[in-house]
């Protein structure tokens, strides 16, 4: 018995030249590329010049910036705090004033107005920003408004250090001399809202401790009165118990109301000195400086714009290009893409004037 075992050898699909693969092979796309390098790298080049030249033409600006360091108060703050709580009083504590607070300062509508009131000297002129700026409105409030949004969005820039706390203020202007004047009154402005609010937080806290320590006085003669009576009444308590465990009771009221009256005293006294002398302030770590010259980064950051801008648009160019290339065959996509810009062209007259010319 025999049997025609015939030999199947695996065919290999080869795909068609006429059909076209539905997937973008990265090949490809390196190939056009480098075929259409030219196009890619002329609209590089000439988007970055434009860029260049714009930020030429403009008026040059100047950048000052400054650097400082809040500081808490050196007093015993803990300890009034932990004594306040004891009477379910809240005095506050030193995290509002955080770095981060400060950045938000800076920017805020009451430093910033400060600033917009301000006589400043430009070229040696005495004016004011919202006659530099050349602001028509129909009040001087609406002009205020005006300028305290340019200092906003325009002049004035905060950061601050996540480690180190430390807050970092640039003032960009057209003119050196204002960019330096608005940043050192920035920092008048901080060091006075700063002393100012310190202060009050210093007279709050005496004014609550000195209430406290009138009470605990008070109190401190009821209870010694009480044990007054009591020796009065009772000359030899040592032979009865009872009256002995009484005489032991008033005493400890009355050294625990001393304690009481002795701790907020000295804390009264630390809050008095603490309202004239111990007002934390900020430690100014750079101070603002005249501007050397135009700030250079303006220019660079124009130039990296146009050659990011300049090389994405060349490579579109250059797909586009390659497609309008390619001879036009049965292709869906460029017949469908044919019909769209008919009609897109239409839309506007241009096909019909084109095919009557």
């Amino acid at each position: 018995m025999t049997s025609d075992h015939t030999p199947v050898t695996p065919t290999t699909r080869t795909p068609s030249a006429g059909v076209p693969d539905d997937e973008i092979s990265l090949w490809e796309v390196l190939a056009v590329l480098l075929r259409r390098r030219r196009v890619i790298v002329l609209s590089t080049v000439a988007v970055g010049a434009l860029a260049v030249v714009f930020a030429l033409t403009r008026d040059p600006e100047f950048t000052t910036a400054s650097s400082f360091q809040p500081q808490g108060s050196e007093a015993s703050q803990s300890q009034l705090m932990a004594l306040a709580s004891q009477f379910g009083v809240s005095v506050g504590g030193g995290d509002a004033l955080s770095p981060a607070f400060y950045a938000e300062l800076l920017t805020s509508r009451e430093i910033l107005l400060s600033v917009a009131e301000t006589d400043l000297q430009v070229d040696g002129a005495t004016v004011r920003l919202a006659d530099l700026l050349e602001i028509e409105e129909d009040t001087e409030d609406l002009r205020l408004k005006r300028v305290i949004e340019w200092l906003r969005e325009s002049a004035v820039s905060v950061s601050t250090g996540r480690e180190t706390g430390i807050v970092t203020v640039e003032v960009t202007t057209d003119w050196p001399e204002l960019s330096l004047q608005i940043s050192e009154r920035l920092l008048a402005e901080i060091s006075r809202f700063n002393l100012e609010t310190r202060q009050s937080q210093a007279a709050s806290e005496r004014s609550f401790i000195e209430e406290r320590v009138e009470t605990a006085r008070a109190d401190l003669e009821v209870a010694e009165n009480e044990l007054q009576s009591f020796l009065q009444a009772n000359r030899q308590f040592e032979s009865s118990p009872e009256l002995t465990f009484q005489y032991e009771r008033l005493q400890r009221n009355v050294s625990l109301r001393q304690q009481v009256f002795t701790t907020l005293v000295q804390s009264f006294e630390q809050a008095r000195i603490a309202e004239v002398r111990d007002t934390p302030v900020i430690t100014v770590l750079q101070p603002p400086f005249m501007p050397p010259g135009p700030d250079e980064r303006r220019l660079k950051l124009f130039l990296a714009l146009g050659l990011v801008l300049g090389g994405m648009g060349g490579t579109v160019l250059a797909f586009v290009v390659e497609a309008f290339a390619r001879p036009g065959g049965n292709d869906p996509a460029r017949e469908d893409f044919q019909r769209t810009l008919d009609g897109f062209l239409a839309s506007f007259g241009l096909r019909k004037r084109a095919a009557q010319e």
